[in-house]
């Protein structure tokens, strides 16, 4: 019995390295900076987005330099469609909906400070724990790639109601497909 609480009081050493430390961390005080970090991220992209949206409201025929990066058919020109301007809203509702307003109050600030308010050492599953992060991330990842796939991302409104989400199918069909898969690795690391 001496042995069993002898080895349970030992503690592993801290990981050596950089990516071992700051990377793939089990600490929740690093993945709750992580998830910080991927909602400043996300913030400046759905903020990014907002002010490119601000642009066509107010100069409607307004040639935004490099749009055409994001869309070849959605911005001939460099100029926006209407359609287009829809796809943008879609993506910062989400953006912001999705990886900000869920991730840094409940991810970041739950992981960071939560162990501490409750006295624990560590979150209950440390492993889950990163990998919900790494989820997280490539879900992110996934999301902004709908940009390059076909001809954009979704323009179903980020609720992707039935009125929209019809009108889109009528366009291209499968373009809400890397929108879809992101929403879900997104609602799977919860």
């Amino acid at each position: 019995m001496a042995d069993v609480a002898a080895h349970a009081a030992q503690h592993h050493a801290p990981p050596q390295g950089f990516i071992r430390k700051h990377v793939f961390s089990l600490d929740h005080k690093v993945i709750g900076k992580q998830y910080y970090a991927l909602a400043l991220v996300a913030v400046f992209v759905g903020m990014v987005l907002s002010w490119i949206m601000r642009l066509h409201l107010g100069w409607t025929n307004l040639a935004i330099p490099g749009l055409h990066f994001l869309s070849k058919n959605g911005a001939p020109g460099d100029i926006m469609t209407p359609e287009y301007y829809l796809q943008l809203m879609t993506m910062h509702g989400t953006i912001m909906v999705f990886f900000v307003l869920t991730t840094a109050p409940f991810a970041a600030f739950g992981n960071f400070f939560l162990p501490i308010q409750v006295g624990a050492e560590d979150m209950p599953f440390p492993r889950f724990n990163m990998m919900s992060f790494w989820v997280t991330f490539v879900a992110f990842l996934v999301l902004i790639s709908s940009f390059f796939v076909g001809d954009g991302p979704t323009l179903g409104g980020w609720t992707q109601y039935a009125p929209l989400m019809q009108w889109a199918r009528l366009g291209v069909p499968g373009r809400a497909s890397a929108w879809c898969f992101g929403q879900l690795l997104s609602r799977s690391s919860a």
